[in-house]
């Protein structure tokens, strides 16, 4: 897992300005205080796909919308994923913020970074022993992948009990906070040989239809 200050510093809307020696400072300690206080739990599952309509063969998990049809078109099974950094992360920001309130945001940015980056490492460990090319992963919430999915992620992947992540029924928000669930496509055409198959999923905003986000990639 590696968190990058770039990144972290994207997710506060800085966007190449200048910051001095103390707020370097500062971003360290946040990164020290979130990787301590972070617990990294997943799920995976694997299942094959049908195309006639897009569903996933054994699974109660409905794929719904165009994009995730497009990000799975040459694709004929999917890995399912499920991930936490836990409660102790929003916990710890909850106290900082009364007395630090900078450093609370720093910590909360950095714990964004650090799901993400957990994330990339699931998808590094798929792809090392997958023949087949994996996709970018895909997300409730990319593009016109409806957010009110994210229930049947938490149902097929048991992810309440598995990993103690929690689905509210009317905002379908998860807790903790710092939660992923994902879709990977294992697509129909072979890794290339000798290629690197641990490269980063670095692609998710490309393959969100929502331009105009403050936090996308340039």
């Amino acid at each position: 897992m590696y968190i990058d200050k770039s990144e972290l510093l994207r997710y506060l809307g800085y966007r190449g300005q200048q910051y001095d020696i103390d707020m370097e400072a500062k971003i360290d300690k946040a990164i020290e205080i979130c990787l301590d206080k972070i617990t990294p739990r997943s799920i995976v599952k694997k299942y094959e796909l049908s195309h006639s309509p897009l569903s996933v063969i054994g699974a109660q998990l409905p794929l719904e919308g165009r994009d995730i049809a497009e990000h799975l078109k040459d694709c004929g099974g999917v890995y399912v994923i499920g991930a936490t950094l836990g409660f102790e992360i929003e916990k710890t920001v909850g106290r900082l913020i009364k007395d630090d309130a900078s450093l609370a945001v720093l910590v909360d940015s950095a714990g964004t970074c650090a799901i993400e980056s957990y994330c990339d490492d699931i998808c590094e460990e798929l792809q090392s022993r997958e023949e087949m090319k994996l996709t970018s992963r895909f997300s409730c919430g990319y593009g016109d992948f409806p957010l009110s999915l994210q229930p049947y992620f938490s149902s097929v992947l048991e992810m309440q009990k598995r990993i103690g992540v929690y689905v509210d029924s009317a905002s379908f928000m998860m807790s903790p906070q710092k939660s992923v669930t994902a879709v990977v496509g294992i697509s129909n055409s072979a890794a290339k040989q000798g290629a690197d198959k641990s490269k980063r999923c670095d692609l998710k905003c490309a393959n969100c239809g929502n331009i105009n986000c403050q936090f996308r990639k340039v």
